[in-house]
């Protein structure tokens, strides 16, 4: 069996560029997020989707504070529907979707979606993204309507979103009339936003969600549920398996024993911003510790959310790995303790 290390040392970095971070962590975001919406439908049903996601978007006024965020950052004053355009021109750039401006004013703006990386199958979760978008209009402008006419999850080929204020809403700056349709619909500008600040924005908002999904599902169905719906959700398709087979195969990790495990969590530290030290390595014991983790959660009852994935990870690598959890920031401490074990 390993000894300890004589000296804690902290986890290898490889210098990943944020282009490839932010395509981990849009992909990751995206892959969880239809993964809970398909996980609850099928536990719950359709309307539970609905109800959950709209628990998650209200919580904590979480989407009311990002969009209040991205108009501070860039300088969007104003509260009517050319602002809630740009926010929205920004969120395509942020998250890699692709749209075409049709209608532009103070009282009108109109988009097509032809590129989403949330894009659903099921017709009958096809308003969960509403919530969303919604709440950013009406942080913009409490009067602020939305319609969504089209959507890809719906079977349509693209999506369409408008949102409306009336002629007699009062707004900051000059009133218009009511907008006329652009002569040629132009694509959603870009502002040349750096990788750095897409991957930071993206992480962020991806750890967000799923710990909004986390609480929204305690708190609607009972802690119980949680590790239940995140098992369900980590095994769904085989996704953690081919996960942790892509990242074996990127970056040349050979092997099926715990020193394989201890590089892949490296490599996933680094991919969504953990900080780990490694306290124990060998062939037989791979022992760690994060002290900086996106996910962090505070409510105890639901402490074993977060054992599902890397315990899949384990058993991919070597289908004999026994983990454990012995400390855990989200039931308490003040560091994570993960163990992998492989009897000699």
């Amino acid at each position: 069996m390993a000894k300890k290390l004589e000296t804690s040392c902290p986890m290898p970095r490889r210098g990943l560029p944020y282009e490839f971070k932010y395509d981990y962590a849009m992909s990751g975001g995206a892959g969880n997020l239809k993964s809970f919406l398909y996980t609850i439908r099928e536990t719950y049903g359709a309307t539970a989707v609905l109800e959950i996601f709209d628990m998650v978007c209200t919580m904590d006024d979480r989407i009311k504070n990002l969009t209040n965020a991205i108009q501070t950052i860039f300088n969007l004053d104003g509260n009517d529907c050319e602002i809630i355009g740009e926010v929205l021109d920004l969120w395509d750039e942020f998250i890699g979707t692709e749209s075409t401006i049709l209608e532009r004013s103070k009282t009108v703006s109109r988009r097509k979606v032809t590129k989403c990386p949330w894009k659903t199958e099921p017709i009958d979760i096809k308003d969960w993204v509403l919530p969303f978008f919604d709440i950013i209009g009406k942080t913009i402008n409490s009067k602020a309507s939305l319609e969504r006419p089209k959507a890809m999850c719906a079977g349509d080929p693209y999506c369409e979103y408008t949102w409306k204020l009336e002629e007699s809403t009062q707004l900051t700056g000059e009133e218009v009339p009511m907008a006329k349709k652009l002569e040629t619909p132009c694509e959603a500008p870009k502002s040349g936003l750096s990788w750095a600040i897409k991957y930071d924005f993206v992480m962020r908002t991806y750890a967000d969600f799923l710990r909004g999904f986390l609480y929204a599902i305690r708190e609607k169905y009972g802690a119980e549920e949680v590790p239940k719906i995140k098992d369900r959700v980590d095994k769904l398709d085989d996704r953690v398996k081919r996960f942790t087979n892509t990242i074996l195969k990127i970056f040349k990790i050979e092997g099926n024993d715990c020193e394989t495990i201890g590089q892949w969590f490296d490599i996933w530290g680094e991919l969504c911003g953990q900080e780990g030290t490694i306290i124990e390595r060998s062939k037989t014991v791979e022992r760690r510790t994060w002290a900086k983790c996106p996910w962090k959660t505070e409510p105890i009852d639901i402490k074993e959310w977060c054992v599902t994935l890397p315990n899949h990870v384990g058993k991919t690598i070597n289908p004999k790995a026994i983990l454990e959890r012995p400390k855990g920031m989200c039931a308490g401490d003040s560091y994570c303790e993960y163990v992998w074990k492989l009897e000699e």
